[in-house]
C-alpha cells in the first residue's frame, strides 16, 4: 500500500467499501502524486488529501467516479419515479419502520 511507512499517512475507514482509506497531507501527496495516481487507478483505491486549513479532497479513478455518478443518477431517477407513483412512506411510517427493525 502507498506510503506505508510515512508518518503522514492516516488510515481511516471507508464507509462504502469497508476497506481502509488512506489520508495523506498535502505535502506528501504532492511529492508522491504519480505513485498515488497509479495506486488509485490500478488498485481501485481512494485517497484523502488533507490541508492545514481543513480543506480535504478525495482522489479516485475516473472509472470509479463515472460508475458512482451513474449509479447515483439511476437511484435518483428511480426514487423520483417512486414518488411520482406515490410509492413512498411518510415520516412517521419511516420512523416506525426503523424502530421496528432495531427493536430486536
Amino acid at each position: 500500500m502507498l506510503c506505508k511507512n510515512e508518518k503522514s499517512v492516516i488510515m481511516t475507514e471507508s464507509c462504502h467499501k469497508g476497506n481502509p482509506m488512506q489520508a495523506l497531507n498535502y505535502t506528501t501527496a504532492r511529492n508522491s502524486l504519480k505513485t498515488i495516481i497509479d495506486e488509485v487507478c490500478d488498485n481501485n483505491e481512494e485517497v484523502i488529501v488533507t490541508t492545514k486549513n481543513d480543506k480535504s479532497v478525495v482522489i479516485m479513478s475516473l472509472d470509479e467516479y463515472n460508475r458512482t455518478h451513474a449509479q447515483l443518477k439511476r437511484e435518483l431517477k428511480e426514487a423520483m419515479q417512486q414518488i411520482e407513483r406515490g410509492e413512498y412512506m411518510g415520516i412517521d411510517e419511516a420512523f416506525d419502520s426503523v424502530i421496528a427493525k432495531y427493536a430486536d
